[in-house]
């Protein structure tokens, strides 16, 4: 996808819901929120396409790709625009046997409905976004607004996975989100000071967005809709900080406050079994939180 493409394409994305999960404060349950949900989408029938944007790559990881095989390309190859969108894209799996290096595919299962536009922990480019990104040669501000549109229909939802920062990986992220999408920017917070604070900050920048000239002009307009709260204080966790802090986001934030998600010593599982908590722990804690979460999104069960 080159930078002509702005200009030829007429854009359509208004069959696809869009959620992008972003706040500028590491650790904040964005990766366990998106894949938690999309394994709860994809077994309420929706499908669902996961994009991510994160050089850490835990969600890639979680969903079935802490390795690549031969060949196989990932999100840098589209930023380089050295491949569409649309060629990167494979079915989301999980772990259910060790993995044999002469056949390791056979040690997945896949997640229904499920796909993943994958990053490559591997890869050399990986932590070179922000440069990538900003090389002529490169693909343009647009390529994630346009190569979504390009697949307009195919999914239901995409959700797609932002790294800790609003550097332009993430600002391409929030260029989805015009007048005409059914989308939003939507913040885990932990129930700490320091991540609430961080709400504030989301904020300001996506109405410094909103109120760029060359982004209102196409409609550009993202939004914090909603608020997740995330590993928040049970009977068994949490201190008088995040007691405090959870009660200020309630006040603050009640009106769009999502069903909360305790804290659970499920959650750092995942990564040790490549396996999203809905898929690993069904009858856990956070899987029925995360169940509510989905359905007060508007996505009930139609499976």
């Amino acid at each position: 996808m080159t930078s002509t493409s702005v200009a030829t394409a007429t854009r359509v994305l208004n069959k696809t819901r869009v959620i992008v999960f972003a706040l500028k404060a590491g650790g904040t349950a964005k990766t366990s929120s998106c894949t938690s949900l999309a394994a709860i989408l994809g077994a309420r029938g929706y499908r669902t396409l996961v994009i991510d944007l994160d050089p850490q790559c835990n969600t890639s990881h979680v969903l079935g790709y802490s390795s690549f095989g031969d060949n196989q390309l990932g999100i840098t190859d589209v930023m380089k625009a050295d491949a569409s969108l649309s060629d990167v894209v494979v079915q989301a799996r999980y772990q259910v046997d060790d993995i044999d290096p002469e056949n390791p595919d056979a040690a997945y299962e896949p997640i229904p409905n499920v796909f993943v536009v994958p990053g490559n922990i591997d890869d050399l480019d990986i932590d070179e976004a922000e440069r990538i990104l900003n090389d002529s040669r490169s693909a343009d501000a647009y390529w994630l607004r346009e190569g979504l549109a390009e697949m307009d229909g195919q999914w239901d939802v995409v959700l797609i996975d932002c790294p800790a920062t609003y550097g332009r990986s993430t600002v391409t992220a929030f260029i989805a989100l015009d007048k005409d999408v059914d989308g939003e920017v939507l913040p885990p917070v932990l129930c700490t000071f320091k991540e609430a604070g961080a709400l504030v900050r989301l904020e300001k920048k996506l109405r410094e967005i909103r109120e760029l000239r060359k982004y209102a002009i196409k409609g550009i307009a993202p939004e914090m809709k909603r608020v997740l709260a995330c590993c928040a204080p049970n009977s068994s966790f949490g201190l008088a900080e995040h007691r405090q802090t959870l009660q200020e986001i309630q006040d603050e934030y009640g009106n769009i406050l999502l069903p909360l998600v305790h804290w659970s010593g499920e959650m750092p599982k995942i990564y040790r079994q490549d396996c999203p908590v809905p898929i690993l722990a069904p009858n856990s804690m956070p899987t029925q939180e995360y169940k509510k979460v989905a359905t007060a999104l508007g996505f009930p069960d139609r499976s």
